[in-house]
């Protein structure tokens, strides 16, 4: 049953029953026992060029801010694979949404970084800073954030901490929500000439705000047009079925030598295939390893890795051990083996055989320079069946992951 259908037959209802308590019960009932899946049927299209938002994206868009935070549809949906996982994803004039079919709610839905990609060739250090503007909120009010040397202050700040995508039913919006929808700051504020007017504006990884003084309060701030400037700009042709291979835009480079000193703790990035599933986290960058200083110019990182076999009961089981974990950095480095020595780590990964529903996890520790950040890792596991067949997929680590909230540290 789809929402069109429903719609009808609510109608019809509407007709037979003409007592207004009548009818709002049937509303408030249907409601109610509707799945939320059929929200998925709905294909709303722009009026003015009949281009549809996708099934799988609808409900999302209409639920987590619309027009105001995404605008319209600049084209139909395109698939795209992404470590060997086909997603899919659709230009909008302020962002670009993403469907994870394989990630675990509420991260199906992710929004591509637009601001990052908007940065592309610009040198964000000759950007000169102006004061943030604070028409309703003092303009020492202002907020750090890990991995960036940039703050967002005044009313920048407080449109961050008032919309966010909505992950809980608590209706108040956290810092983690916020960061998932705009992300941290890649730029101070500065100004910037669009259409003949001097504006402030400041990027942050999936947005930039503008703030636009000759508007009335409530509208001053508003979201760029990044989508429709990126796709201004693209040489490429959009087709609704194309299949590319994606890559994952790192942050400007201030950024990332900002973020060389540590991975987000709080951080976890994961990824599922034939069903395995490997989640990443607990990053820690040491000195010594095993009672043995880093070689020159080198220094270890550890991280817990988890494991599980997805499968359905009698399906195949998988063997794993250390050796089967490629780490490489986003320098462009070789890719570095797991060492085989971890038995200082507090849980140590041990080889073993994953049966189906089962799941095993451990430290693994590796061998990088000494100012090199994980960019992704490779995992290869050994079916179990009469081939011993092999599978890999690679779990990307995006440099500030949605959701990977870490506080500045005192």
């Amino acid at each position: 049953m789809v929402i069109h259908d429903c719609g009808i037959h609510l109608l019809s209802i509407m007709y037979r029953y003409h007592t207004l308590g009548f009818i709002t019960l049937i509303i408030v009932m249907w409601i109610w026992v509707a799945p939320s899946q059929t929200l998925h049927a709905a294909t709303p299209c722009n009026a003015d060029n009949t281009v549809c938002i996708d099934s799988q994206l609808a409900p999302f868009w209409a639920q987590q801010g619309g027009l105001t935070i995404f605008g319209q549809p600049l084209a139909p949906s395109t698939t795209t694979t992404v470590d060997g996982a086909t997603i899919t994803t659709q230009q909008f004039e302020r962002a670009r949404l993403e469907y994870h079919p394989t990630n675990t709610a509420p991260y199906t839905i992710l929004l591509g970084l637009l601001g990052t990609q908007s940065l592309s060739g610009v040198d964000v250090n000759a950007l000169t800073s102006v004061a943030a503007p604070h028409i309703t909120t003092p303009t020492t009010t202002c907020k750090s954030f890990a991995g960036t040397p940039y703050q967002a202050c005044g009313d920048f700040l407080t449109y961050w901490h008032k919309h966010g995508l909505q992950q809980d039913r608590n209706p108040k919006i956290s810092d983690a929500e916020s960061l998932a929808l705009f992300g941290i700051p890649l730029t101070p504020p500065y100004m910037r000439v669009m259409n003949g007017e001097s504006l402030v504006v400041q990027v942050f990884e999936r947005a930039r705000m503008e703030y636009h003084h000759n508007n009335p309060p409530a509208y001053r701030i508003q979201l760029g047009l990044l989508g429709s400037e990126l796709q201004a700009t693209a040489t490429a042709t959009t087709n609704a079925t194309t299949t590319t291979t994606a890559t994952v835009p790192l942050l400007p480079q201030p950024i990332l030598d900002t973020f060389r000193a540590h991975m987000p703790y709080t951080g976890y990035w994961e990824h599922s295939n034939d069903g395995i599933y490997v989640a990443v986290g607990g990053f820690k960058y040491l000195t010594e390893f095993f009672g043995a200083p880093a070689p020159d110019g080198k220094r270890y990182v550890a991280m817990s890795v988890t494991i599980a076999n997805t499968r359905d009961q009698g399906a195949a089981s998988v063997y794993i051990d250390r050796t089967y974990f490629q780490l490489t950095d986003i320098d462009g480095n070789p890719p570095q083996s797991a060492l085989s020595s971890s038995t200082d780590l507090k849980t140590e990964f041990l080889a073993q055989t994953i049966a189906p529903g089962a799941r095993i996890g451990g430290q693994l520790v590796f061998l990088l320079p000494k100012y090199g950040v994980p960019k992704q890792l490779t995992v290869t596991v050994v079916n179990k069946d009469a081939y011993l067949t092999q599978s890999s997929q690679t779990v990307e680590f995006r440099v500030w992951p949605l959701g990977a909230y870490q506080e500045p540290t005192k």
